[in-house]
């Protein structure tokens, strides 16, 4: 599980055409994503997702899931970083570019209300398969991301202050959760709350084990594609073909790899049912066809998140 060297280059015979230039990915008018330090943009067959609030991480995750799965993840075809002028501010700052494929397809967030039940099982039936893939990946013996690094997740994050980091790695489960409530002391909430969950996360969340965790999942990270019917008969006599019209048959591929790790099993199912955001649709009554709930925690962790950015 060691981490890769970067500059991370494939060879050129595997490129689908020259890799771009820093100077076209920034000239690029097809942007998908600018905040928080991070732009995703496109430049012909390729997606480059750059920036200073970039971690290579994320292009190492999907290099490591391409290799230890059969999950779909997008191609990565370069890792490197480069330092940058940001002309707002006359700054000086180290930005990572990951360089993938450019996936053809919409996001199942997009497509969910177009979908019948059959298709939604179809989708959700290869999922649980793929998340199942996920936790099979054998534990390193940690909570923390590849190389033995911290989590990435935001409930660990303190910023640039190296004085206090919280993301780990933890050997322990009570580590992890000694660290969740340093977080709340940390956003300077109320110290007695923080007591509280000091007491309360060893008898709630205990007895957990570390298995890779998508860290992210929902609807707009998950791409689909419809693939075209096939033939099933052709009528002999008028020589009509005669076609598979269910049209329940997707190509998936998930993306967004940044906050992914081993974390505590029940973490992305936590996060899953924490995305459904305002309940506007019935995908929170889909999302344990994809992989199995633990809803005690959901609740302790949506309280804990719900209260950490009010």
């Amino acid at each position: 599980m060691a981490t890769i060297t970067l500059p991370y280059f494939v060879p050129t015979s595997e490129l689908p055409q020259p890799l771009p230039t820093n100077q076209e990915i920034h000239d690029s008018k097809d942007q998908y994503v600018d905040n928080g330090g991070r732009r995703v943009v496109r430049v012909g067959p390729y997606m480059i997702k750059y920036g200073p609030a970039v971690s290579v991480i994320e292009g190492e995750n999907m290099l490591f899931i391409s290799r230890e799965t059969t999950i779909p993840v997008p191609r990565v075809y370069a890792i490197y970083t480069a330092t940058e002028i940001f002309s707002d501010t006359n700054t000086e700052a180290e930005s990572t570019f990951i360089v993938m494929e450019h996936l053809e397809g919409d996001t199942l967030h997009f497509e969910w209300g177009l979908l019948s039940a059959q298709q939604k099982d179809h989708i959700l039936a290869q999922l649980r398969e793929y998340m199942d893939q996920l936790r099979s990946i054998p534990s390193p013996g940690y909570f923390g991301s590849l190389g033995r690094r911290g989590l990435l997740d935001c409930i660990f994050w303190t910023g640039h202050n190296a004085c206090a980091p919280l993301d780990g790695p933890f050997d322990t489960e009570h580590a992890l959760n000694d660290a969740m409530h340093r977080k709340f002391l940390y956003n300077n909430i109320s110290p007695e709350k923080a007591e509280f969950y000091r007491r309360a996360f060893p008898v709630i969340l205990q007895g957990h084990k570390p298995v890779f965790t998508h860290g992210d999942f929902q609807r707009k990270n998950i791409i689909i594609k419809r693939v075209s019917p096939t033939v099933s008969s052709i009528d002999t006599s008028s020589g009509v073909r005669n076609l598979n019209l269910e049209d329940d048959t997707f190509g998936i591929t998930i993306i967004d790899w940044e906050n992914a790790g081993w974390y505590p099993d029940y973490w992305e199912s936590a996060i899953a049912l924490f995305s459904c955001g305002t309940w506007s649709d019935d995908w929170h009554l889909w999302i344990g066809k994809s992989m199995d709930l633990f809803l005690n925690e959901y609740a302790w962790m949506q309280m804990l998140r719900v209260e950490l950015w009010s």
